[in-house]
């Protein structure tokens, strides 16, 4: 079995989200921003419910996401920063619920 390591060089990061927003694949350009400024595993990431990141009480997105992690078991507090929200505001018209 061979390891997979991931994507390190920032431009190749740009060019990847790039291409999926390119072509209107907006939840992939999500999932790739989402991942680089949270630190998120991808298993994490998917496991992410609209309830997770956006409070209807409010109606608008949470500053802070708490998860317990599928790999490790610990709960983990992530600040959404500015680009994390931007793509979720992106992402949040093309939901399904």
């Amino acid at each position: 079995m061979s390891a997979v390591e991931p994507i390190r060089d920032k431009n190749k990061l740009r060019q990847l989200a790039g291409y999926y927003l390119g072509r209107g694949q907006i939840r992939n350009y999500a999932l790739i921003i989402l991942g680089v400024h949270t630190a998120l595993r991808i298993s994490d990431l998917l496991r992410l419910t609209w309830g997770d990141v956006y409070s209807n009480e409010s109606g608008d997105f949470r500053s802070h996401v708490t998860i317990a992690e599928k790999k490790t078991g610990k709960r983990k507090t992530i600040v959404l920063n500015r680009q994390a929200m931007n793509a979720l505001r992106l992402l949040y018209p093309h939901r399904h619920w």
